[in-house]
């Protein structure tokens, strides 16, 4: 495996071919009551599944986005592939919702992480001056993958309000989504690849400044505030698409005779969320990731208030799009922001900590949602989301970043041997 790949083209190609198969995560919530009906599982334990699986995403992006570093980006998607293809095959013979949280949960969320992290740190490098832009594709084919696959999700279960779910229907659609995912995960691993001396190419054309050690980057506030402030931009976003189809039926009310129906409100909802993360993208290259990054955490706190005080159909539909917007723009902004604060030499391994907040969001929001109603839910989400915003407006961009904590305590101890001595 130690062939060389020079076309930029083809490295994309796989690398966005990987992130639609692994974007299919996004289409979960079709599951829920297929899953819930034909084994007879209580629907919160099926739900679980899909915030076990964010959380194995999170922290497995801990360990791959060091071994991206050691031993390159084909070989870590490589494992990622064969990860989350055997856990969802293997989840085609689950016969209780423990075996699903390992299969799909732990093993599918495994593979989902050693793959993400490969696409964003690989992509960045083969187009250094257009970062925002290249992340921002790279974010949507996710997203976009999540439309496809709801597709395909819906054809194989037959989703609709008169279909009987069985055990066979669910097995056979995670055997035939096991195999495409196999195809495409693996085929697009083994495409990708690093341009010559890529760290000095980033330098070359614009750097964003000092590169941190992620020992470093743990001593810096920056970390901290950009950290707390992704985890209460990602929640309602993530509470929102693993339930959206449930939150449409349910909560506003949506029937298989209106125009927009709960099932393919999911697909519409991966849409808005790949349009936020293409747009927010090129914006972030012409006016700054961090100004729209606060941007679309105003908007989000608009139309949760909306959802949560405003409850017309058509007004509740258009607010959970635009707040899929906003989530799809945070998830393409913070890995700009994260490069802009702490450099592109070390980024998949600071990014990976960064993105813990994805997985404690999942847990957060899975735990309001068991704990209260849907309006509730959403009413709770809007107010972490504006304590969100505060922490986000105390975040100092490049030319105004902050000293670390070491650094202010060696300022602090000089100034006062200064003071002593005088």
């Amino acid at each position: 495996m130690n062939y060389r790949i020079n076309n930029k083209w083809v490295v994309v190609f796989g690398a966005l071919t990987a992130q639609m198969a692994i974007g299919a995560l996004y289409a979960w919530s079709l599951f829920n009551e297929p899953i819930s009906v034909a084994f007879n599982w209580d629907i919160d334990a099926v739900v679980t599944t899909y915030a076990i699986t964010l959380v194995s995403f999170a922290l497995t992006m801990i360990y791959s986005g060091r071994l991206q570093l050691k031993k390159g980006p084909r070989f870590t998607a490589l494992i990622g592939g064969v990860l989350y293809s055997s856990g969802i095959l293997l989840s085609a013979f689950v016969t209780s919702p423990t075996m699903l949280y390992i299969t799909y949960g732990v093993m599918g969320g495994a593979g989902v992480g050693f793959i993400y992290v490969c696409q964003l740190s690989t992509l960045v490098k083969w187009f250094p001056n257009k970062k925002g832009a290249i992340t921002g594709v790279a974010t949507a084919a996710f997203a976009i993958g999540a439309i496809l696959f709801k597709q395909v999700i819906t054809g194989l279960l037959q989703i609709s309000d008169s279909t009987v779910y069985t055990t066979d229907m669910v097995s056979s659609t995670f055997l035939t989504l096991g195999i495409i995912y196999a195809v495409m995960t693996i085929g697009g691993a083994l495409l990708l690849d690093l341009p010559d001396n890529g760290h000095e190419v980033n330098k070359l054309n614009g750097n964003d400044g000092r590169d941190y050690e992620t020992k470093e980057l743990l001593r810096t506030p920056n970390f901290y505030k950009l950290l707390f402030s992704d985890l209460l931009a990602l929640m309602p976003g993530l509470l929102i698409i693993g339930l959206a189809k449930d939150i449409g039926s349910e909560y506003i009310g949506i029937k298989d005779s209106d125009l927009i129906t709960a099932a393919a409100l999911v697909g519409y909802l991966a849409m808005f969320n790949a349009g936020g993360r293409l747009v927010s993208g090129r914006l972030a290259d012409k006016f700054g990731a961090l100004k729209i990054y606060r941007t679309m955490y105003l908007i989000t706190i608009i139309s949760l208030a909306f959802l949560s005080f405003v409850q017309v159909k058509p007004v509740s539909i258009i607010a959970i799009l635009i707040i899929g917007v906003g989530y799809g723009s945070f998830l393409s902004l913070v890995p700009t922001i994260t490069g802009k604060l702490f450099g592109a030499k070390n980024f998949s391994s600071n990014y990976s900590l960064i993105f813990q907040a994805y997985g404690a969001a999942a847990l957060l929001g899975i735990f309001i949602k068991k704990s209260v109603s849907f309006d509730q839910a959403f009413m709770i989400a809007m107010l972490t989301a504006v304590a969100g915003l505060t922490v986000a407006m105390t975040i100092k961009e490049e030319k105004q970043l902050e000293p670390s904590f070491d650094d202010l305590s060696k300022k602090i101890s000089v100034s006062s041997n200064k003071a002593y001595q005088s």
